[in-house]
C-alpha cells in the first residue's frame, strides 16, 4: 500500500514539474515570437547606405529625421526635415506628397526610425527606406552635419 502512495506522489511531482517546464517553455516561445514579429513589423523597410542616399537628388526624396527638435537642433543631416516620431501621425497630410517617393528615415540609433517606418508603411507609403547606421553611423563616418542656433 505504501508503494502505491509513493508512486502516486512521484507521478504527481513529475506532472507538476512537467507543467512548470511547459510554462517556462511557453513563455520563452511566446517571447521569441513577439520579438520576431515586433522587429519584423518595425523594420520592414530596407536599409539604404549614406552614399546611396546622397546619390539621390534631394528634390526626388525626403530625408526624414524623427528625433526630437532638441536633437535635431544640435546636429542633423543636411537636407533633412525634422518631424519627431511623436508628431508623425499629425503630419501625415504634410507628408502625403511623398507617398510614392523615396522616404529615407533616420533617428539616433534606429528604434524610433523603425516605429516611424512601420507607421508610414501602414499609412500606405510605398517606398520607405531606413538610413543605415542612423545619426550615430553618419557621425561615426565624420560626415557633414548642420546645426541650428548656437
Amino acid at each position: 500500500m505504501k508503494k502505491a502512495k509513493t508512486s502516486s506522489l512521484s507521478t504527481s511531482l513529475t506532472k507538476a514539474t512537467r507543467i512548470r517546464v511547459n510554462k517556462r517553455s511557453m513563455v520563452g516561445l511566446l517571447t521569441c515570437l513577439y520579438l520576431f514579429f515586433f522587429s519584423a513589423s518595425t523594420m520592414a523597410a530596407e536599409d539604404i547606405s549614406a552614399d546611396a542616399m546622397l546619390a539621390m537628388k534631394p528634390s526626388e526624396r525626403l530625408l526624414l529625421d524623427v528625433r526630437t527638435v532638441e536633437e535635431y537642433t544640435k546636429a542633423h543631416i543636411p537636407t533633412s526635415v525634422n518631424i519627431p516620431l511623436s508628431e508623425i501621425e499629425a503630419n501625415l497630410t504634410r507628408l502625403s506628397d511623398f507617398k510614392n517617393s523615396p522616404v529615407v528615415v533616420y533617428c539616433r540609433s534606429g528604434v524610433r526610425a523603425g516605429k516611424a517606418i512601420a507607421l508610414l508603411e501602414q499609412e500606405g507609403f510605398t517606398n520607405v527606406l531606413h538610413l543605415e547606421g542612423d545619426m550615430k553611423g553618419w557621425e561615426a563616418q565624420e560626415r557633414q552635419t548642420n546645426k541650428l542656433g548656437n
